[in-house]
């Protein structure tokens, strides 16, 4: 992209001069011989840098630039012109904010040499202020993601706490009790564990890819083994979770730790979405050569223009207060990750009738 540079000259001749010496290296050029002129040049365009004459037929060069300092946005640097020679206007111009000045008369390579220096100046600094400000938007979101963590952690934390308090209080509640609050700090904890994996295998993904260990699994003993882990989580809320294998399907390729872990994230997922009495519903079956899984729920939906970003780190549909939540906006993006580890692919679509249809197909030739 070519640099534009504002000229301001009252001399035609030397005004002139600037103009075809740095037309020349290919510049934009704006020039005028007024400071009315310059300024809704200014305006207009503003420019990458600009070449101001000290003295003008109706104010200063000075006057100027300390009018577009004031603006909002990364200073032009300004490069003077001046007839003067003695020390106490260069530093004048220094003192006022100029980057650099040229005595008239000058050479062209000079006139050159100096724009394309404070061109370079101002264009590395422009890309350290994005960079910058990029890096604070990293750290902003690892802060939000510290944030969320901390909170989701803290509820399978209370519930393993208070279970572990009631079971101390032993003559206060029955046998069968404790049962169930063993089952519930143990479907906590496999929470906890479970996302705490889901991030450690995120990072390990960006580095260097998930790695699978393919076998052949009965997908209604792995669905029954998900239904045991919701199962604490269904008494506390209601919920119920439907887990449908179509005929004929008994075997399928798959990695089965990751698979466990998508569908857990697609059913806790569902579960938020649509909580309490509408059933999320799970379906595997064939779809061609892969091994198609389905898990569908009756909540509001997913958004157009988020049915592809929703699989990004740290982005989510929105989060729901739930005394069980575990959500923490990375659960979707470890399932992307883990579907194309298998080499498969993974999306969410409409349901009829309303909710949300989150599908994923895995290739089961070798």
């Amino acid at each position: 992209m070519s640099h534009r540079v504002l000229v301001v000259e009252d001399d035609l001749d030397i005004q002139g001069y600037c103009k075809t010496i740095l037309e020349s290296e290919g510049f934009t050029v704006d020039a005028c011989d007024t400071a009315a002129e310059a300024r809704r040049l200014f305006a207009a365009n503003r420019p990458d840098l600009a070449v101001l004459d000290i003295g003008l037929p109706d104010g200063t060069g000075m006057d100027l630039m300390k009018e577009w300092h004031a603006y909002a946005g990364p200073k032009v640097p300004v490069l003077f012109l001046t007839a003067r020679g003695d020390l106490k206007t260069r530093l004048e111009c220094f003192q006022a904010g100029a980057v650099d000045y040229v005595h008239k008369p000058f050479a062209a390579e000079e006139m050159l040499a100096r724009a394309k220096v404070h061109l370079q100046v101002k264009k590395s600094h422009e890309e350290l202020v994005k960079r910058n400000y990029e890096l604070e938007l990293v750290a902003r979101a690892r802060q939000d993601m510290t944030d969320m963590i901390v909170h989701d952690l803290k509820a399978p934390l209370t519930a393993i706490k208070g279970t572990l308090e009631l079971i101390h209080s032993r003559g206060l509640i029955s046998q069968d009790n404790y049962s169930l609050l063993l089952s519930n700090a143990g479907t906590a904890a496999d929470f906890m564990l479970l996302m705490l994996n889901d991030m450690l295998d995120l990072a390990q993904a960006k580095e260097k890819g998930l790695k699978t260990e393919i076998t052949f699994l009965d997908p209604a003993l792995l669905l029954r083994k998900i239904e045991n882990l919701f199962s604490g989580r269904m008494r506390l809320n209601g919920a119920t979770v439907a887990m449908r294998v179509a005929p004929g399907v008994e075997k399928v390729r798959a990695d089965q730790n990751l698979l466990f872990r998508i569908l857990a994230n697609l059913i806790t997922n569902a579960m938020k979405a649509a909580p309490g009495a509408h059933p999320v519903e799970v379906d595997c079956g064939y779809n061609g050569v892969s091994a198609r899984f389905i898990v569908s729920d009756r909540g509001p939906g997913v958004p157009d223009n988020q049915k592809t970003r929703i699989f990004e780190k740290y982005v989510t549909s929105g989060r729901k207060d739930s005394p069980m939540d575990t959500g923490t906006g990375i659960g979707l993006s470890f399932c992307a990750a883990a579907v194309s580890a298998h080499k498969g692919k993974i999306w969410v679509e409409d349901r009829p009738g309303g909710g949300s249809r989150f599908i994923f197909d895995l290739p089961q030739a070798d």
